[in-house]
C-alpha cells in the first residue's frame, strides 16, 4: 500500500516564470520582426529588425510572464467548507465554472471561448487548507477577495 503523495506532487503547479518569459520572448520577437523589416525596407536576413525585435521580445516576457505565469496561492481556514463556497462563488463571478473533479483535485475553466486564452484554475481541498493554481492575473485578483 503507498501512502499518498504530498500536496506540491498532487497539484500540477504550471509553467514557471522562466518557460513563461522564453515563449512570451520567442513568440513577440519572432512576430515582430517581420513587420519590423517591412517598415525599414530591409532583407529579414539583415540583423538589424531583429535587434529591435529583441526589444519588443523583451517587453512582451516580462508583460507575459507578469500576468499568465502560473503561481499557487494557499489559504487556510477552521472552516474549509466556507471558504470553498466563497471561493466557488468568486470564480464563478470571474467567469470560471467546475469542469472536472480528480480526486481531492477540482478543475475550473472559463465558459464558451474564453476557454481559449485564460487558462484552467486547479484547486487542491485538503482538511483545513485550499491550494489554488492558476495564471497570476486570476490568482492576484482571488488574493484581493480572500
Amino acid at each position: 500500500m503507498s501512502s499518498p503523495l504530498p500536496a506540491p506532487e498532487l497539484l500540477p503547479s504550471g509553467p514557471n516564470g522562466f518557460i513563461t518569459f522564453m515563449y512570451y520572448f520567442g513568440l513577440t520577437s519572432l512576430i515582430v520582426s517581420w513587420p519590423i523589416a517591412e517598415f525599414l525596407h530591409l532583407d529579414l536576413g539583415a540583423s538589424t529588425p531583429y535587434q529591435y525585435a529583441f526589444i519588443f521580445g523583451v517587453m512582451g516576457g516580462i508583460w507575459g510572464t507578469y500576468f499568465n505565469r502560473s503561481i499557487t496561492l494557499e489559504l487556510t481556514s477552521d472552516q474549509p467548507e466556507k471558504l470553498l463556497v466563497n471561493l466557488e462563488n468568486k470564480l464563478n463571478e470571474m467567469g470560471f465554472t467546475q469542469s472536472q473533479q480528480q480526486e481531492m483535485i477540482r478543475i475550473y475553466t472559463p465558459r464558451s471561448l474564453q476557454a481559449l486564452f485564460m487558462g484552467k484554475i486547479r484547486v487542491l481541498v485538503q482538511k483545513k487548507q485550499v491550494r489554488i493554481v492558476g495564471r497570476a492575473v486570476h490568482i492576484r485578483a482571488l488574493q484581493k477577495h480572500f
